[in-house]
């Protein structure tokens, strides 16, 4: 009986492995990821930064435009501003060549 249930759960363990391998992984270029962590990452942390600034600038000229309905100025230029840069830099995965970025909805 120690055997049997030995030998079943060394079978079940082996074929849950297998199945964490079967996933379906895309080809990623080793070459574009060493440019993505050493290029394009630290760019779209100054395009960040600097989006925040113009933002902060220029926020008294979004909230006139913002009068007007449908009063989604502030939500359109942070999207384009900040977050479409932060998304493709924290959040899309190393090596993802996806551009424009953005998290759902901005």
């Amino acid at each position: 009986m120690k055997k049997i249930l030995s030998m079943t759960l060394l079978i079940s363990a082996l074929a849950s492995s297998s199945m964490a391998n079967a996933q379906n992984q895309q080809a990623v270029d080793p070459l574009f990821v060493l440019l993505d962590v050493v290029l394009y990452r630290p760019v779209g942390v100054v395009a960040t930064v600097v989006g925040a600034g113009v933002f902060a600038g220029i926020s008294p000229l979004v909230a006139l435009a913002s009068i007007p309905k449908p009063h989604d100025a502030f939500k359109k230029t942070a999207g384009i501003l900040v977050l479409a840069p932060a998304a493709y830099t924290f959040v899309r995965p190393v090596g993802d060549k996806g551009f424009p970025y953005a998290l759902g909805g901005t």
